[in-house]
């Protein structure tokens, strides 16, 4: 009997493990269709005659006068880019998925779709404080949930067996740099949407820092 049930929860935990593979796929897919629709929302939300309405008189004045629209938006691309990159990076590490994994990867993606709906709405109302500190809370919010999702999926067992401890301790690393600057304009944006803007370029200082402490894990570990 005892031998029965052994066998019936190793087939289970075969079956488990199969569909887990299967679902990661189509959560990659869904995942990918996604990113694509942020991008393209980012794109149209450059000025557009028929809903922003002016006219060719008024074409030279929109173009030239909207810079900071069309900074935000570049940001938001950058953004989205690198959030779309370490859930390629994550992603390339898993062997399978499961309900609680796939509902975190979501939660991250839809924290995205939050703020790129408010990337539209700081195009339509520049220089709302409470619009830009709710662009840095959900980028933020999306952050710490990639962090999240690749310590659960560690202690899950849905990592394959190809990275390295040290790969895997230095992911942690690598998703920190974008919610860690989410964070530090926050309060920023009580200054101006220059400064918040501006604030953005502190990812370069703050992604040269997650590289060099990366090396030093990797010295080490050597």
């Amino acid at each position: 009997m005892i031998k029965k049930y052994l066998k019936i929860k190793n087939e289970y935990t075969d079956a488990a493990k199969a569909r887990g593979t299967r679902q990661l796929f189509r959560l990659q897919v869904m995942i990918d269709v996604l990113y694509a629709l942020m991008i393209y929302k980012l794109f149209i939300f450059l000025p557009n005659p028929e809903i922003d309405n002016f006219g060719r008189s008024e074409l030279y004045r929109v173009l030239t006068e909207s810079y900071l629209n069309y900074t935000i938006i570049i940001i938001g691309l950058v953004l989205v880019m690198l959030y779309w990159a370490q859930n390629n990076l994550q992603f390339g590490n898993l062997e399978r998925t499961d309900g609680k994994h796939a509902s975190l990867a979501i939660l991250q993606v839809f924290s995205l779709m939050l703020y790129i709906y408010l990337v539209r709405l700081d195009a339509q109302f520049p220089g709302e404080l409470i619009l830009m500190q709710l662009q840095s809370l959900f980028l933020a919010i999306a952050g710490f949930l990639a962090v999240g999702t690749w310590h659960y999926a560690l202690k899950a067992g849905l990592i394959s067996k190809d990275p390295t401890e040290l790969e895997k301790d230095k992911m942690y690393i690598k998703l920190l740099p974008e919610p860690i600057v989410s964070i530090l304009t926050f309060p920023l944006a009580f200054f101006g949407p220059m400064v918040w803007t501006l604030a953005w370029l502190l990812l370069i200082p703050v992604e040269y820092l997650s590289k060099v402490v990366q090396r030093k894990m990797k010295a080490r570990k050597v």
